[in-house]
């Protein structure tokens, strides 16, 4: 890790990030120049953060992207993927001597910005934007971790990936980055997703074209 020197060029990248939204690019600016702050360079399959840490701090993904996987005894669950801007780490701060919650790996060279927990504690108290950015942020993981239990708490397999569709679609449209992902996401295998699609395409509940599924009105 490096201390961040050309405060200009992120700043301005940074006043479209969910958690500086609004807020002056002379005002990040001056922030990176005086805080602990710093930019890491990751490459591909090396991991961001690890369950087993328990560093609090949290990161901006400025380049690149990757994947956060919740890992257990009984296997790994694919959470998401992180893309350009995005925020990570939220579940790191104030947490004492609890690790962290997930894994995430790096899929291509990343670039993140490391923000200490407390220069980001001080920047919750001393701007009420980033504060408001930050809790707005909290509701939308709470709501995600939310819509990811409603579908768990489904009695069939093939309620559970309607309810999860569903939460995730765009409209009626749902993208399919990879199906190995989405059956890790529903603790299924393969074969059980394939054939509860099927079933689901043939009552007419669904409509599939390669990675694409449509959700049909009811």
């Amino acid at each position: 890790m490096s201390r961040v020197t050309d405060a200009e060029r992120y700043a301005r990248q940074l006043s479209g990030t969910a958690l500086f939204r609004g807020v002056q690019e002379d005002q990040i600016r001056a922030w990176l120049i005086r805080s602990n702050a710093s930019i890491a360079e990751y490459v591909p399959g090396e991991y961001l953060f690890r369950k087993s840490d328990t560093t609090d701090r949290i990161g901006i993904l400025l380049r690149g992207s990757a994947e956060v996987n919740r890992e257990s005894t009984d296997g790994s669950m694919h959470m998401s993927i992180l893309k350009r801007n995005d925020l990570f780490g939220a579940a790191s701060l104030c947490g004492g001597d609890e690790t962290f919650v997930t894994d995430i790996c790096c899929k291509e060279h990343a670039r993140v910005l490391i923000i200490p927990e407390e220069d980001m504690l001080d920047l919750l108290s001393e701007n009420r934007t980033i504060l408001q950015n930050y809790l707005c942020y909290l509701n939308g993981r709470i709501r995600f971790l939310n819509k990811r239990l409603d579908a768990f708490s489904k009695n069939t397999v093939a309620a559970r990936i309607m309810m999860f569709i569903s939460s995730e679609a765009n409209g009626h449209q749902y993208a399919v980055k990879s199906y190995t992902k989405l059956s890790e996401s529903l603790c299924i295998s393969r074969a059980t997703l394939y054939r509860a699609l099927d079933a689901l395409e043939k009552e007419h509940k669904i409509r599939r074209n390669g990675k694409e599924i449509e959700l049909m009105e009811e």
